[in-house]
Order: structure tokens, then sequence, then C-alpha cells
């Protein structure tokens, strides 16, 4: 990796996850794996930022040895890597989740699945008794996962512990509630966009923070002097506007490239640790044994975004 090491300044690296760093089929490449745990190994700064939860998204990074608090579910939980606790959850406002409840009261077309802080741990809540088609394909494809919660009535849930809410389903319910929801006060980021993995499966999440709130707060904390990112997807831009040098994998989307400092490879190439093992900066020499994990706070932004293809939360 004759690249590692050209320049001299502490840079935090920070990659977004499917579409990004991973594969197609959502894995990663033995050339990647080798390429970042040499960076991390020097000393270098480097983690994620996923809309993925934690247990979904340390299932297909388990191959990195990572040192940095990773941001998941779009930078809104922030987790020690080395014990998989939550650091930080921002949550969304208590008469926002009511007004989604409302909203989809009775609907068989959307029901919204809920996530909350339960006993120390995140959970993916729903009501058993309204299954709709978006909610049978997350439940199908996630068998045994610990975060499932059925919930027999909405009173089972504290609507002030909610953190993050996806409702999944067709685009045009969704289009509909989007319209409806994002000019909520409350300071919230809204997305609707189409799954990268399921054509014709779209999701429409809420959340009160944004991968750049957690991206800027870390860099503070690791006393970074410059942040690069990586991302494909509409939920990338805010981390990639706090970024000092923001780059966009070949096949990301349009909105993205055009938002980027410069394209780099596709994630089928390894675009992003052919990146890195080309010119990324290289170890601090102060910090040459690695850090520990670093407490981080996670900030609150207020956004939206629509249309695209995104990874749905995993």
């Amino acid at each position: 990796m004759s690249g590692l090491g050209r320049r001299h300044h502490r840079e935090l690296l920070v990659s977004d996850l499917d579409g990004t760093l991973l594969r197609p089929d959502a894995t990663l490449s033995a050339f990647t794996v080798s390429v970042v745990n040499e960076y991390i190994a020097g000393g270098g700064l480097f983690t994620y930022a996923t809309a993925r939860s934690y247990t979904s998204a340390a299932r297909v990074t388990a191959p990195l040895r990572l040192r940095l608090p990773v941001m998941t579910y779009g930078g809104v939980v922030v987790v020690d890597p080395v014990t998989g606790q939550a650091r930080q959850a921002q949550f969304l406002p208590a008469a926002l989740v009511e007004e989604v409840f409302r909203l989809t009261e009775g609907s068989r077309l959307v029901q919204p699945i809920v996530y909350v802080i339960r006993e120390g741990r995140d959970r993916a809540c729903w009501l058993a008794d309204r299954i709709t088609p978006g909610v049978a394909n997350f439940l199908r494809a996630r068998p045994g996962d610990p975060r499932l919660l059925p919930l027999s009535t909405r009173d089972d849930i504290d609507a002030a512990s909610v953190f993050y809410v996806s409702l999944i389903g067709d685009r045009q319910p969704l289009h509909e509630l989007f319209e409806l929801l994002s000019d909520a006060p409350g300071g919230c980021h809204f997305v609707l966009a189409e799954d990268i993995y399921s054509a014709g499966q779209w999701w429409l999440e809420l959340t009160s923070g944004t991968k750049a709130a957690a991206v800027a707060a870390l860099k503070a904390e690791v006393a970074a002097e410059t942040v690069t990112c990586f991302g494909d997807q509409l939920n990338d831009l805010p981390m990639f506007a706090v970024a000092d040098t923001a780059l966009a994998v070949a096949n990301a989307a349009p909105e993205v490239r055009a938002a980027a400092t410069q394209v780099i490879g596709a994630n089928t190439d390894d675009g992003v640790a052919r990146w890195i093992a080309a010119t990324a900066t290289s170890a601090d020499p102060l910090n040459s044994g690695g850090a520990g994990p670093v407490p981080v706070q996670v900030g609150h932004r207020r956004s939206a975004g629509r249309g695209g293809s995104r990874p749905a939360v995993r």
C-alpha cells in the first residue's frame, strides 16, 4: 500500500457503507479490508456513517479493526465499536411521532416501524396486528434479529423514546406522507428514497440528526485537521457539506456526484480503498500506537431530502 502516508496532517476518513465501502452484494472485499486495517494500524483515523443499525453494520464490517465511534441510523446513534454500546441518541419530538401515528392509523398501505432505546439497546417496533407489505418485507429480511419487538398497541411505546421512524411501501403514499410531515416543526430530517437492494420499494425515514452533525462532532473530539467523506446517496449530502473533501463513488446518485469534490472509482472496483491506498493521510506520529474509542456528542440539524435510492436500515 505504497500510497499510505503521503500527506502529513490528521485527516479523519468517514465512509458510508452500502453502495460505497460495501460491494453490491453488501460485503467488504479482501482488498478493502486490508487497506482500511493497514490505515488504522498506522494510526489513521477511519470510521463509518451508515443508515444501518449497529447490529447490522457490525455484521458486515466485522473484519475491520475499528477504533473510533461509528455513526449508525444516519448519524442519530453513535456507538463504541469495541463494546457495542450506544454513546448517544437523538430522539424525535414526541409530537411528530404522535402525528405519524395519527396519519397512518388504520392504513393498510403504510405503517411505521419505530425505533426506541429500551433497557440500554435499540429496538425496532411495529403493530403486530397490522402487517403491511412493507413491514412484512422488513421482517422477512431479519429472521432472529434481536432488535425486533412487536407491539399489541401504540400505548406500549412512549413517543418521547423514539429516535428513528421508517415507513416502507410504494412511492405514492409515502410521498403524500412526506409532504404532510416535512414541514413539521422540531428540527427534523426527512428522506424519501428507493431501496438500492429492492427495486420498487421506497422508504420514508424521519430522524432528529444527520451524518453531518455526528461527523463534525467526531472531528472535534479527535482533533482532526480535515475530514474526507465518501458516499453515494442523498443521506450522504449533509456530511458532504461539512467535509473538507467530499468523494462520490462512480455509482453514486447524480445529485451526490454533482456535490462531490471528486468522483472516484465505483464500489464494484473498491473505489474507496483504492483512493485510500493512493492518497490517504498518513498516521499521526504521536498517535502511531492507535487510539481507543473516543466519546462523541451528536448534534441537531433541520433538513429534508427526497428521491434517489438508498440502502434500507438493516
